[in-house]
């Protein structure tokens, strides 16, 4: 992957999509096409985001936003993690904070649960109890293993 900016929007454009587009749209087409690529997006980079800090990420995996791109959103497809409540990384860890959230289908019939939404926190240090809280938060999503309900007239 490369490391610099990504450019693939036009300008005045930001990517910014809602939880049941990054479900519905690019992790379900992305599990869907494994082998080839998927057709549609190639604008979220794979990443393996263990490997990194979180000050660290490249730049391919970034969306500035905000006045003159100042804030910025980091988007990556990753290696499922088996882990269940930490993520290890260089110089710290990521520590899941609260409950796992349902992700609804609003638009869908019978408002099905398309995935979950775990959030993360980042601290630096070993061990909780040395380790200093940061301000970066980890949202990982995942689509739930199960068939969707289409009617046919």
């Amino acid at each position: 992957m490369e490391d610099q900016p990504n450019d693939a929007l036009a300008p005045g454009y930001r990517f910014y999509p809602s939880e049941e587009v990054l479900l519905r749209y690019y992790l379900t087409k992305k599990n869907e096409n494994r082998a080839g690529g998927f057709n549609g997006s190639d604008l979220i980079k794979e990443l393996n985001l263990y490997d990194h800090d979180p000050f660290e990420l490249p730049d391919a995996a970034c969306f500035p936003y905000g006045y003159r791109g100042r804030k910025k959103h980091w988007f990556c497809y990753t290696v499922k993690e088996t882990k269940r409540g930490t993520r290890k990384v260089k110089s710290g860890f990521w520590l899941r904070k609260g409950r796992v959230r349902e992700i609804r289908d609003n638009g869908g019939i019978g408002n099905a649960v398309l995935g979950t939404r775990s959030r993360f926190v980042f601290y630096v240090g070993n061990s909780l109890k040395n380790a200093t809280r940061t301000d970066w938060i980890l949202y990982e999503y995942a689509l739930v293993d199960q068939i969707l309900v289409r009617i046919h007239d």
